[in-house]
């Protein structure tokens, strides 16, 4: 999860939801505390938690210093409050990520007096641990997020090499172990449970233990709506159509809703079968994959 910061500036509205939404589609969930002018003096607990919940942070600034409060440690405007609380935060936080982005084209080109005295204090206080961009694109900026985050997943996950790499939901826990037991003697695997509600980043991980992989393998019986688009983000992740590993999505017949799931992609093989031939179908992918005959 990131910690978002939020503004209700007219000026800023537009742009902070466009990146949200860029953040969002790119698989970043999001945390942005809410403010109350009546519990002003509690907001820095109200910080510190969200922060504690999250992974990195993210803050846009804009040429408009919007409305201010008066805190217990002065009168700041929402951002502000909120950066001056993250540079203490960082300094007991050394891997904690700060990315800051300062578009080009919002609002007017000369920032409003206290917010220029805030971004230079932002410039003053740029560390190892934080970045600011100018880029003009939020995808562009949400990019070098994820690659940011993608190169700290592969220092941070024990990532081995395997045959097949299983990945099935803590919904399917036993219907997954009777596949996983009628595969142990015929080829390497290794499995993961997604937990629901976890704050593990299963998808970074995930992403990264597949280029290890021969074949992964995402299985589901009753969790149809976590798989489709599981897969469909892991796929993005791990390279899409140039990834060097071919993904198997395979469902069980039972319950029939499962039927309609259905995903195309290049490296991407979806099938629904009956449950007893599941094993034997991951059998014949993995062959398949060993043979590179999976396009």
């Amino acid at each position: 999860m990131i910690y978002f910061f939020a503004d209700h500036s007219p000026q800023r509205n537009p742009h902070l939801e466009k990146l949200s939404h860029v953040l969002r589609s790119a698989g970043l969930s999001l945390f942005s505390p809410e403010f109350s002018v009546a519990n002003a003096n509690g907001f820095a607990d109200t910080v510190i938690s969200g922060l504690e919940q999250c992974r990195g942070a993210v803050c846009m600034l804009s040429s408009e210093y919007g409305s201010s409060y008066d805190f217990l440690q002065g009168n700041f405007s929402l951002p502000e409050f909120q950066f001056r609380l993250l540079l203490d935060y960082l300094q007991q936080h050394p891997n904690f990520p700060l990315f800051i982005w300062y578009p080009p084209n919002v609002g007017s080109f000369m920032p409003e007096a206290r917010q220029g005295q805030f971004i230079t204090l932002v410039r003053n206080s740029l560390s190892e641990q934080m970045s600011l961009s100018n880029v003009s694109s939020p995808i562009e900026f949400v990019d070098d997020i994820r690659y940011a985050f993608e190169e700290v997943a592969s220092t941070e996950y024990k990532l081995d090499e395997t045959e097949v790499f299983f990945i099935s939901n803590e919904l399917d826990e036993h219907d997954a172990a009777d596949v996983l037991d009628m595969l142990a003697d015929v080829v390497q695997t290794q499995k993961i449970s997604i937990v629901q509600n976890s704050d593990i980043d299963y998808a970074a991980y995930c992403s990264e233990q597949i280029s290890k992989s021969r074949l992964a393998v995402i299985y589901f019986k009753t969790s149809s709506d976590w798989a489709l688009p599981f897969t469909q983000e892991i796929w993005k992740r791990a390279g899409g159509a140039s990834a060097s590993t071919p993904i198997l999505l395979i469902g069980d017949t039972n319950p029939q809703e499962n039927l309609n799931i259905k995903m195309r992609a290049p490296r991407v093989v979806c099938m629904i079968i009956d449950g007893i031939l599941i094993p034997l179908e991951i059998k014949v992918q993995y062959e398949k994959a060993r043979e590179g005959v999976i396009a």
